[in-house]
């Protein structure tokens, strides 16, 4: 990707605004501040540094510059991130490798095409006769008017062509309109063109950012075959990546920490009208990698709560089995016997809210299950329960969770835990692989040296001025020492001898080096970096943190100790007192 780009973007975009158009700033001194959008704090730990572009949470550590930021809220990766504001901003990105980039313009035109559609839908919906009709049927199946209103939902009317008509009228090209996949050419030639969906209950799918991208379509006439029609798969639209609802539940999920994955549109309805708002369905597939990965970017959580018939177990296997190997805490919802989430919402809501609240750990699910569903008092039934059983405990990778499992299957049926060890052919693997994890989970601690030597880094980036006027004048051992003495610390001031002064001071950047490092192995490095690039150009401005390597990062190692000065006198202080303990260690 093209530093440029990224540099153009951030040149038009100043990230207080970005950051106020997600949930609202207070001005706190020269820097804003807000309750944190990615943990629950009564007290603002979130700031954002206008001058050194950063919005971070100095609680949970997240955030940071532009991309950084949009990358959290959105739940994007980088490329994803850039592309979002480059669009914000006006910034055209140059063409890589791969599938072809929609232009912006393009995108703009599908998604007005999108929108559109969906107004007319709702349209024909509120405002025709046959409209009444449905809007009897959804009531009929427990939705309010608001819950209606909310997801957009329409109808597409009976006509052969009405929508390309309207849309026409609108000003949209048939090119375009083929494109978006809401109109349908009959003929090899594109003369006879027709709507794609006829009388049919129309809900809109939206992207992650809640753009309209597609449609899902429920038909209304009894025995009419495909009982859902969507949208095919075009330049916006991935149904293996795409969640409905995700959009409009992803505030919740934050909140809540957890997704609830159903079957069906209704269901994310129905929930959403009981007041459980963190819950996405898949778009008519099977549930992927991408769609658990996409969940994941908002938390690690998720409760599967499919329909409890034979079709709903054998996709809640499938889901299981893609999402053991992606380090997620799965859960199952059981719903009363014969239902959807619809259906037990309908019923009563307290059943849905209550089967939310009680969901267990896959695994223990699982372990009830099946032995509610063979004779363990039989060779036969425990058999078929272990084999049950052993083909999703053989995907467990943590060895914790593997072994708290199989005590409790070995209590089930009555046998060792080493037997059911040696029969899924991990005993002697999982005790080295377990004596590994435990040699490689020991913390490296950071020794004392390198953590006053962060620190002094940090408040180098911070307050370049400061410190090397000081610095300047420690060159003068009598002032030097002077300062450390007048300093209340414990030291050994014995080894404050002019020697040992022009030692520590003609080579200071050694002197930041530690034996047991932490996270940053290379403190003299940047120090040298800082120390050039400041005789060179008097400040440290920001393309001193452009063009540095993890220059993010340090950015904020700045901003976290400027949040934390109080003063000039503090600062010159804190600078004596960490340069003293760096002398003496």
């Amino acid at each position: 990707m093209s530093i440029d780009s990224v540099a153009e973007i951030k040149s038009r975009l100043n990230i207080e605004d970005v950051v106020a158009g997600y949930f609202p700033l207070k001005k706190a001194g020269k820097y804003l501040k807000a309750n944190c959008p990615f943990h629950q704090e009564k007290t603002p730990s979130f700031f954002v540094n206008p001058e050194r572009q950063i919005a971070y949470c100095f609680s949970c550590q997240k955030g940071g510059d532009l991309f950084e930021f949009v990358q959290e809220i959105e739940g994007l990766d980088f490329r994803a991130s850039l592309e979002l504001m480059a669009e914000k901003a006006g910034v055209e990105l140059p063409k890589f490798s791969g599938k072809p980039r929609v232009s912006k313009d393009e995108k703009d035109r599908l998604r007005g095409i999108n929108e559109a559609t969906s107004a007319f839908f709702v349209d024909k919906l509120w405002k025709t006769e046959d409209g009444k009709k449905v809007l009897d049927y959804l009531k009929g199946r427990g939705l309010r008017d608001d819950t209606i209103q909310h997801f957009k939902v329409g109808l597409a009317p009976q006509g052969k062509d009405e929508l390309y008509r309207y849309l026409l009228e609108k000003k949209y090209t048939k090119d375009d309109l083929l494109t978006s996949t809401v109109v349908i050419s009959r003929d090899s030639e594109g003369k006879q063109i027709a709507d794609r969906f006829h009388l049919r209950l129309m809900i809109p799918i939206q992207d992650a950012q809640g753009n309209p991208v597609a449609f899902g379509g429920r038909a209304l006439k009894k025995g009419e075959n495909p009982k859902y029609l969507n949208s095919p798969e075009y330049s916006l639209y991935n149904k293996s990546a795409t969640l409905y609802n995700m959009a409009g539940a992803k505030s919740a999920i934050r909140d809540d920490h957890s997704v609830v994955v159903v079957e069906g549109y209704f269901d994310v309805m129905a929930s959403h009208q009981a007041g459980i708002e963190n819950v996405v369905a898949s778009c008519g597939t099977a549930l992927t990698e991408d769609q658990f990965r996409l969940m994941k970017r908002y938390t690690k959580k998720i409760l599967l709560a499919f329909d409890s018939d034979m079709a709903g177990q054998a996709a809640l296997l499938r889901a299981v089995e893609v999402a053991q190997s992606m380090e997620i805490d799965l859960f199952v919802v059981s719903i009363p016997e014969g239902k959807d989430a619809a259906d037990a919402v309908k019923e009563d809501p307290k059943l849905w809210i209550e089967a939310v609240k009680n969901a267990l750990p896959y695994l223990q699910f699982f372990i009830d299950h099946y032995a509610a569903q063979e004779d363990l008092t039989t060779a036969e039934g425990k058999k078929r329960y272990t084999d049950s059983m052993f083909t999703l405990l053989k995907g467990v990778k943590h060895p914790v969770e593997l072994d708290h499992y199989l005590k409790l299957l070995a209590q089930k049926v009555g046998v060792s835990i080493a037997s059911l060890y040696e029969h899924l052919g991990q005993y002697e693997q999982e005790k080295k692989t377990r004596s590994r994890n435990e040699k490689e989970s020991l913390p490296v601690q950071a020794d004392l040296k390198y953590r006053v030597a962060l620190r002094l880094i940090s408040l180098i980036l911070a307050y370049p001025d400061e410190f090397f006027k000081l610095w300047g004048e420690f060159k003068d051992f009598g002032v030097f020492s002077e300062a450390i003495m007048g300093l209340s610390i414990m030291a050994r001031f014995d080894l404050l001898t002019k020697e040992k002064h022009e030692v520590f001071y003609n080579e200071f950047e050694e002197h930041l080096k530690s034996e047991n490092p932490g996270e940053w192995h290379n403190l003299s490095s940047i120090y040298k970096q800082v120390s050039t690039y400041y005789n060179h150009r008097g400040q440290l401005d920001p393309e001193f943190f452009q063009q540095m390597e993890e220059g993010e990062k340090l950015n904020r190692l700045a901003f976290e100790i400027e949040l934390k000065a109080s003063g000039e006198a503090w600062i010159r202080e804190e600078f004596k007192k960490l340069i003293a303990r760096l002398y003496f260690l």
